[in-house]
């Protein structure tokens, strides 16, 4: 990955991809029109591309993929990696879940073929100026791996990764939201199932100070009692371990939003000097489940 400049003074990051010499144009030219269309709000586009060629044979060996630059650095380091003073809010933090699950939500259904199996991680979703989250490593058809997609075990593994790999993307933003909620890095499988272990028990029982202590503290006093239940439990329905038990990425988003919605009207209430905003968030959770 490099670090680049345009004429216009814009800095891009520019991806190195070598070019396998057995790739059929047919295919390089599908991969590239691909890439071309994943365009979106929540996705590091794709700006523009460039080639490197054989001196000899004029055959394409190298691929220049140019991309956006995000400044702010990445979401993690805005969460478990962040100073006090840098750490981002619990509304922000639920905006920046919901800008990722759009960002999936067009992967998967916002261009043909969709894109699952996207190893996401919180490392790899990047912040820009207005904190917007945009996800920033994600299944672009590598042109050196085009092979393995023509016929064959490459169909079944295509075909697989269409009917498992939205589900697979689903429990990888679990482990995002279960981050962003305890504001503790995790790392590794094990420790996913540690923290899914302590949200259980945290959810286990109506106990407000049970829930309490499983929050970041940068956040834990500042976040309602009703968004923060709908974002754990959607949480702990991402990390379901049986596939077809995850939700879909509209039921994420309809979840997360809500929680914003719960959050904003909290805050208000505390600012009009409501002095039991509890009670209204009651009343929004009994909506939420009659929908």
């Amino acid at each position: 990955m490099y670090l680049g400049k345009l004429s216009n003074g814009a800095s891009v990051t520019i991806r190195s991809l070598k070019v396998k010499r057995n790739q059929s144009s047919q295919s390089f030219n599908r991969h590239i029109e691909t890439i071309s269309r994943l365009r979106h709000r929540h996705l590091v586009s794709a700006l523009g591309h460039c080639f490197e060629y054989d001196l000899d044979d004029s055959t394409v060996t190298q691929l220049y993929l140019v991309f956006e630059y995000v400044q702010n650095g990445n979401l993690r380091s805005r969460i478990s990696h962040g100073t006090e003073g840098r750490k981002l809010t619990w509304g922000q933090r639920i905006s920046a879940a919901i800008g990722v699950a759009k960002g999936i939500q067009f992967l998967h259904g916002g261009i043909i073929p969709g894109l699952f199996g996207n190893n996401l991680r919180i490392s790899n979703i990047l912040l820009d100026q207005n904190h917007v989250a945009k996800i920033g490593s994600y299944n672009i058809p590598i042109l050196g791996e085009a092979a393995k997609s023509e016929g064959g075990a490459g169909s079944r593994h295509q075909t697989d990764s269409t009917m498992l790999g939205d589900k697979i993307d689903i429990f990888d933003f679990g482990v995002i939201l279960l981050e962003l909620v305890s504001g503790k890095p995790i790392t590794s499988i094990y420790e996913v199932e540690i923290m899914k272990e302590l949200l259980l028990w945290a959810m286990a029982e109506e106990d407000r100070a049970r829930r309490r202590s499983f929050v970041d503290p940068a956040v834990s006093k500042s976040c309602s009692e009703e968004s923060l239940r709908t974002v754990m439990e959607i949480c702990l329905r991402c990390l379901a371990k049986e596939a077809v038990h995850r939700p879909s990425v509209e039921d994420v988003l309809w979840n997360l939003q809500f929680a914003t919605q719960v959050q904003d009207d909290w805050e208000g209430e505390i600012r009009s000097g409501d002095e039991s905003p509890v009670s209204s968030s009651r009343t929004a959770r009994s909506s939420r489940f009659s929908r």
